[in-house]
Formats: structure tokens, C-alpha cells, sequence
């Protein structure tokens, strides 16, 4: 009799541990898989979403130094923060460029977008004194108005 409880035992003991390692293995597949879902997950809206919202913050930045290649400073105080907007005037933006070079051409890197924050990665070609020169990765900040638009961040 003592033999048959002890095999009991020792049978209801292997399949307590043989439930639990099951357990244990379905809930680490279980969390690994959603971790591996939300992964694809915010890797497609991110690729998808965001490329609309890249080409417009690409299109503002490209306008805003066309307009400062032009030298058309009212019109480019336009695409500037209402932040900065609200500490500076447009004859301080415009006095910015007085003893500023003149700008060639830009060269887009990247763009980058987080919540409300976009930033370019820009290489600026600029002439001055004869000769070009050329700034590698320059940023441009840019922040979503209320209005949803994108603005320049032109003063920290």
C-alpha cells in the first residue's frame, strides 16, 4: 500500500510540475508574441502615417529657405513658431539675415517626427567671399501648431 501512495505521489507531482512548465512556456510565448505584434504594429503606422506628415514638413522647410534664398523675410516670418513669433517681430527676424551669407541650395538628409516635434537633417550650401561652402547636418526644428500646420522653430 505504501508503494502504491508513493507512486501516487509522485505521479500527482509530475503533473503539478509538467502543468506549471506549460504554463510558464504558453505565458512567455503569449507576452513575447505581443511584444512582436506591437513591434509590427507601430513599425507599419509609423512607415505609413508619418510619410504624409514627412512630405509636408519637408514641403514648409524647403519653402521657408526658398523664401530666405529670395530674401523674401516677410513672407517667410510666416512659416515661424507662434512662440517665436510672440517674443520676436518681423524686424527682428528680418535683421537676423543682415550680415548673413548668401544661401545657394539646400540638401535634405532625413526627417524625423515624434509626437509634436519634426526635425530635418539638412546639408546647407551657402557663398561668401568668393567661394561656397558647405554645412553638414544642420537641424531644423519644427512643432505642430493647435491648427495641426507645422512651423519652424527659428529661435530656441
Amino acid at each position: 500500500m505504501k508503494n502504491i501512495s508513493f507512486k501516487n505521489h509522485k505521479c500527482i507531482t509530475l503533473l503539478v510540475r509538467s502543468f506549471l512548465l506549460v504554463l510558464i512556456l504558453f505565458l512567455c510565448i503569449n507576452f513575447s508574441a505581443c511584444t512582436i505584434s506591437s513591434n509590427i504594429k507601430s513599425f507599419f503606422k509609423e512607415k505609413f502615417s508619418d510619410e504624409g506628415e514627412k512630405d509636408e514638413v519637408v514641403k514648409i522647410v524647403d519653402v521657408f529657405f526658398n523664401l530666405l534664398i529670395d530674401k523674401d523675410y516677410e513672407e517667410a516670418y510666416w512659416y515661424i513658431s507662434s512662440k517665436d513669433k510672440s517674443q520676436k517681430s518681423l524686424e527682428d527676424f528680418s535683421n537676423e539675415f543682415k550680415d548673413v551669407t548668401d544661401i545657394v541650395s539646400i540638401n535634405k538628409n532625413w526627417v524625423e517626427i515624434k509626437n509634436n516635434i519634426a526635425v530635418e537633417g539638412m546639408d546647407l550650401t551657402d557663398f561668401y567671399d568668393g567661394e561656397e561652402k558647405v554645412f553638414k547636418d544642420i537641424e531644423v526644428s519644427l512643432v505642430r501648431e493647435e491648427d495641426e500646420s507645422w512651423k519652424i522653430v527659428f529661435w530656441n
